[in-house]
């Protein structure tokens, strides 16, 4: 006899909720990826989101003026993400003259 095995990844699809830790709200438009690969989604309006990944992977969510996070699937099909704001992710921009322009030194 003789016997074939065969291993499939298995792909399972997992949904959540991004979410602002400061206000509860729902973060539209945070970027979900597979850690370490180019499959990523973003939040809807209501902060939902849904992804297709394999067992060991773990997702790597991200906006802008927040710290990112890293979560492990693992066998979870539902996660829920509270962003905590980042203030060291802001800057600052000064805009001095354009090209161009001529301006006294005083006016800049």
């Amino acid at each position: 006899m003789l016997c074939v095995t065969q291993v499939f990844a298995q792909n399972r699809t997992i949904t959540g909720t991004v979410t602002a830790k400061e206000d509860g709200l729902p973060i539209p438009g945070a970027t979900v990826k597979v850690t370490g690969t180019n499959v990523g989604t973003q939040t809807n309006a209501s902060g939902k989101f849904t992804l297709s990944v394999t067992n060991g992977q773990s997702i790597t969510v991200s906006f802008i003026g927040y710290t990112a996070q890293t979560i492990p699937v693992g066998t979870k099909t539902s996660i829920n993400v509270t962003l905590a704001s980042s203030a060291s992710q802001l800057g600052e921009v000064v805009v001095t003259g354009a090209l161009g322009i001529k301006r006294a030194s005083r006016e800049l």
